[in-house]
C-alpha cells in the first residue's frame, strides 16, 4: 500500500496542474518567479555617474543624454555628469577602467582618439580598449583641421611647401595624432603645442595667437561657438577632413584619403593613417568598466538607443546643429577589436609617425 505522504504529494501535484488551482498557483508563496518579478528594479533610487574627459561636444552629449537616458531605464535613476579633464581624457579613462566600481553605476565618455595611447604603448595609459563594455555613440565624428585665415596657409599644399611649420594646439598627443601623422603621410609638417586643459582652452589660444590651428570633431566645429561667429567673420579656413567622403558642411574641404591619393602615399602609411583616423567611428562614445554585469550593460545600451530616438532629444540636437547617426554598443565593441589588432608593420609605422620609441 502506498504511504500516506506519497498519496498527499500526488494529490497536490494533480491539483497544481488543474484549472481549479490555477489562480492559487500564481500566489507569491508558491511561485518564486512572481516574487522575483515584483522585486525592486536595480536602478531604482540609484545615481549613475557619467565621467567626461574632454569638453566641447563630449560634454554637450553627456549632459543631453543624462536627461533622456533615465526615461528608458526601469527605476528612473538619476544621471550626473562629472568632468575629469587632463591628458587628452587619459586621466578620466584610467579612472573608469581602474577605480570605478563595475556595477553599472559609472560610465565614461572619452575622446574619440583615446585608443591611440594604448596602441603605441603610452606608459600613462592604464586601460585596454577591448575590455571596456561599450554602450553607444550618438554619431560618427570625422575630424576637421582648421587654421586661422590670416596665416599664409590657404590649403594643405601651402603647409607642405612651407619652410616654417604652423603651430597647432592640443590637449595631448593622443587627441592630436592626426596632425602629427600628416608629415609622414603627406609631407605636411606642423609644430605642436600640447598641454592645454581642454578643447575650449585650445580655441582661446588660437584667438590669442599662441597657436594658429587645431583639429576637432567636424560636427562640433559647425554647430557651436566660437566657430559659428568665426565662420561669419571669415576668421578660419579648413585644410582637410578625415571622413571617407566630404561632409556637406565642408564640401570644399578635401578628405585625407583624397590627399593620400593625390600624393601617392605608400600603402603602409595609408594603413597607418586609417588607424589614426579611425576615431571618427567612435564619435562621442560611452563605455562601462570591464566586469560590469552584462544584464546592466544591456539595460544601458537599450536605454541609450531609445533615448537617441526620443523626438524631444532629436529636436534639441537638431536645434544645436548636431547630426544624429547612432552607433550601437556592439558596433563600438567590434571597432575597438578591429583597431587594436593590427599587423606588426602597421603598429610600427604608427609608432614611427608619432615618434614613439
Amino acid at each position: 500500500m502506498k504511504s500516506k505522504s506519497f498519496v498527499l504529494l500526488s494529490l497536490f501535484l494533480w491539483l497544481s496542474t488543474s484549472t481549479w488551482l490555477g489562480p492559487i498557483a500564481n500566489l507569491d508563496f508558491i511561485n518564486p518567479v512572481a516574487v522575483h518579478a515584483q522585486s525592486k528594479p536595480f536602478y531604482e533610487g540609484k545615481t549613475v555617474r557619467v565621467i567626461v574627459g574632454p569638453s566641447g561636444g563630449y560634454d554637450y552629449w553627456a549632459r543631453l543624454l543624462a536627461r533622456y537616458v533615465p526615461k528608458y531605464i526601469l527605476g528612473n535613476p538619476s544621471f550626473v555628469v562629472q568632468a575629469m579633464p587632463g591628458a587628452g581624457s587619459v586621466i578620466a579613462t584610467n579612472y573608469v577602467y581602474n577605480l570605478a566600481q563595475p556595477d553599472g553605476l559609472t560610465v565614461g565618455m572619452p575622446t574619440q582618439q583615446i585608443y591611440m595611447g594604448e596602441f603605441v604603448g603610452n606608459d600613462e595609459v592604464k586601460f585596454q580598449m577591448r575590455r571596456f563594455l561599450w554602450i553607444g555613440s550618438p554619431d560618427r565624428n570625422p575630424a576637421i583641421l582648421y587654421i586661422r585665415a590670416d596665416t599664409p596657409f590657404k590649403t594643405i599644399d601651402d603647409v607642405i611647401k612651407s619652410k616654417v611649420a604652423p603651430k597647432c594646439g592640443g590637449t595631448g598627443w593622443e587627441s592630436s595624432s592626426l596632425i602629427v601623422a600628416l608629415e609622414e603621410a603627406l609631407g605636411a609638417k606642423f609644430e605642436l603645442v600640447l598641454g592645454y586643459q581642454g578643447a575650449n582652452e585650445v580655441d582661446l589660444a588660437v584667438v590669442r595667437g599662441e597657436v594658429v590651428c587645431r583639429d576637432l570633431g567636424l560636427t562640433a566645429h559647425f554647430s557651436r561657438e566660437p566657430f559659428l561667429s568665426w565662420h561669419a567673420k571669415g576668421f578660419d579656413r579648413h585644410l582637410l577632413q578625415t571622413g571617407r567622403k566630404r561632409d556637406p558642411r565642408a564640401a570644399e574641404t578635401p578628405t585625407i584619403f583624397e590627399l593620400m591619393d593625390r600624393y601617392k602615399t605608400p600603402e603602409v602609411n595609408r594603413r597607418a593613417m586609417e588607424v589614426l583616423a579611425a576615431g571618427e567611428g567612435f564619435g562621442h562614445p560611452m563605455m562601462a568598466p570591464p566586469g560590469t554585469p552584462m544584464d546592466r550593460v544591456k539595460i544601458l545600451r537599450d536605454a541609450y538607443a531609445k533615448a537617441l530616438a526620443d523626438p524631444e532629444l532629436v529636436a534639441e540636437a537638431q536645434k544645436g546643429g548636431w547630426v544624429i547617426e547612432p552607433v550601437s554598443g556592439e558596433e563600438l565593441q567590434s571597432l575597438a577589436e578591429r583597431i587594436m589588432v593590427q599587423p606588426a608593420e602597421v603598429v610600427n609605422q604608427v609608432k614611427k609617425i608619432l615618434r614613439v620609441k
